[in-house]
C-alpha cells in the first residue's frame, strides 16, 4: 500500500499525473458512450427516385390537427411527370407509440390499401414515429415498393414492428386484436401509453397489457386509484398485486414489475385462471429488453 505522507515530490507528481490520466479516461469514455443528438432532417434533400421536391412546408406543433403528441406536419411536393404530382405529408410524432396509436385507432388508415379520396388515392405508411401520407392522381397507381423505398431512405429510418409488443405472450392470440391506448385504458382515465393483445381459448378469453415504457410509481398509483379493487376469493393474494372487477364477471389484475412496466390482464376467467395467465405475463414482461 503506498504511503502517501513518506513520499518524495518527484513521486507525488508521478500518482497525481496517473491519477489524471485516468480521470481523463474516464470523462473520455463517458462521452463517447453518450448518445449524440439526431441531427436536423434536411427535407429539402430528401429525394423521390432522384426528383427533389419543388415544395417543402414544416408546421411545427400543429395543435390545430387536434392529434395527441404530434409535434410536425411536414408537407413536400414532387413533379414526377407533366400532369403527375406526388404529394407527401408526413406527420412526426414525440415517439412511435402515438404514431402507432393514431395510424391504428384514428379510422383514416387502411393499411396497404388505397384510399380514394375525390380524384386522388391515398396511400400510408407508418415507420417509428411518423407516418407518411401519400396523395396521387386516382389514374395513375404508383408502385407500394417505391413508396417503401422512400420511406426507407428517409434519415433515422429503423423499421420494423415494435419490440416492446415481442414481451406480449404468443399462445392464443386473436389476430386483429391488438391496440395501444393512450388516453384511456379500461374505461379510466389513462396516465401512461399501453399496448393490449386480446386472447381466447375454447371457452376462455383475456386481455394483456402492459405500459409502453417504464412509469413513475406516483403515476402507476395514480391510475390504479381508479380501479373497482375486490377480495379475490379461491386464490392466495399478493400485497403488490391489485384485484379488480372491470364489468360484470370481468376480473383483473394490475402490478408494477421491478423496474417500472406495469402488467395488467383481465378477462372472463375465474381468480384461478387469470393468476396463472398474469404471473405468466408478468414473466415474459419483465424478462424482456424493451
Amino acid at each position: 500500500m503506498l504511503n502517501f505522507s513518506r513520499m518524495r515530490e518527484p513521486e507525488k507528481h508521478v500518482v497525481d499525473s496517473l491519477a489524471a490520466l485516468l480521470l481523463f479516461a474516464l470523462v473520455s469514455i463517458l462521452l463517447s458512450c453518450a448518445q449524440e443528438p439526431e441531427a436536423p432532417v434536411d427535407h429539402h434533400a430528401i429525394l423521390y427516385k432522384g426528383v427533389r421536391p419543388i415544395n417543402v412546408h414544416v408546421s411545427e406543433n400543429p395543435v390545430e390537427e387536434n392529434i395527441a403528441a404530434l409535434q410536425k406536419r411536414i408537407e413536400l411536393r414532387y413533379p414526377i411527370q407533366v400532369g403527375d404530382t406526388l404529394d407527401v405529408c408526413i406527420l412526426e410524432f414525440r415517439s412511435d407509440v402515438y404514431a402507432l396509436d393514431y395510424y391504428m385507432n384514428s379510422g383514416r388508415f387502411q393499411g396497404i390499401i388505397p384510399i380514394l379520396r375525390g380524384p386522388y388515392l391515398e396511400q400510408s405508411i407508418r415507420s417509428d414515429a411518423r407516418i407518411f401520407i401519400f396523395r396521387h392522381d386516382g389514374f395513375r397507381r404508383y408502385e407500394r415498393s417505391d413508396l417503401e423505398n422512400y420511406v426507407r431512405s428517409f434519415p433515422g429510418y429503423h423499421g420494423g414492428f415494435p419490440q416492446e409488443f415481442l414481451s406480449l405472450p404468443f399462445e392464443h392470440r386473436e389476430i386483429g386484436r391488438t391496440s395501444i391506448q393512450t388516453r384511456a385504458f379500461l374505461g379510466l382515465k389513462s396516465f401512461f401509453p399501453v399496448l393490449v393483445q386480446s386472447y381466447s381459448d375454447a371457452n376462455l378469453q383475456w386481455n394483456v397489457a402492459r405500459s409502453w415504457e417504464q412509469v413513475d410509481e406516483d403515476v402507476y398509483n395514480s391510475w390504479k386509484s381508479q380501479l373497482h379493487v375486490v377480495e379475490p376469493e379461491g386464490i392466495r393474494t399478493d400485497g403488490l398485486v391489485s384485484y379488480f372487477t372491470a364489468g360484470e364477471g370481468v376480473h383483473g389484475m394490475a402490478t408494477q414489475l421491478p423496474g417500472g412496466r406495469v402488467v395488467v390482464v383481465w378477462g372472463y376467467l375465474g381468480w384461478f385462471d387469470l393468476e396463472r395467465k398474469f404471473f405468466a405475463a408478468s414473466d415474459r414482461i419483465y424478462e424482456a429488453r424493451f
